[in-house]
């Protein structure tokens, strides 16, 4: 994982490069907390080039991000998620509150 802060925008983007599961889920939850609460960005993206599988602790990992994001009143967007990604994004519905995109 590596992270990168745009401080004339006031931008936090996070690269995500393992498995958002059980395992990986608890430490990513505390780390990522770190640099939003470090930063308090008016948005927070999170990339997902690199993430080939995504499990229920995933979808609760982004959900957490986005009500943390929520209270600081920034928005959260998701980018670069595989097609199989989004669709659990997509069942799940995260998609109604945080944006989904491609680059």
């Amino acid at each position: 994982m590596k992270y990168t802060y745009d401080d004339e925008n006031f931008r936090l983007s996070v690269d995500l490069d393992e498995e958002l599961d059980v395992s990986s889920c608890k430490s990513l939850r505390s780390i990522i907390d770190g640099y939003i609460m470090r930063y308090e960005p008016k948005e927070f993206i999170l990339n997902l080039t690199h993430v080939k599988f995504m499990d229920s602790s995933g979808i609760g990992l982004l959900i957490g991000r986005y009500n943390l994001i929520k209270l600081l009143d920034s928005k959260m967007t998701i980018i670069n998620a595989t097609q199989s990604i989004k669709r659990v994004l997509e069942l799940s519905n995260i998609t109604k509150n945080i944006n989904l995109r491609s680059e």
